[in-house]
């Protein structure tokens, strides 16, 4: 029997308005520490690249840490969407 998590419809799509809030109110403000958010962002980008089916929602994760300065690569070269953060 398979126990997967049932990710609702929505939720990515939410989840790429909520990644823009949270970097842009990252940029405006000192309030967040960049690392936090950073390391956030680094965890839903590689669930993204796992669980979803959205070029767009993986890029969007991608830019934002860009946006903040991590130039980390995310994941395998070869996994989906490997080339994202470009």
């Amino acid at each position: 029997m398979n126990k997967q998590m049932q990710i609702p419809a929505n939720f990515w799509a939410e989840l790429e308005r909520t990644v823009s809030e949270k970097v842009g109110d990252a940029l405006n403000t000192d309030e967040v520490p960049h690392e936090l958010l950073i390391s956030y962002l680094r965890d839903l980008e590689v669930m993204a690249r796992t669980a979803c089916h959205s070029r767009q929602t993986v890029q969007i994760i991608a830019s934002g840490r860009s946006l903040l300065g991590d130039r980390q690569v995310i994941g395998p070269k070869d996994c989906a969407f490997s080339y994202a953060h470009l």
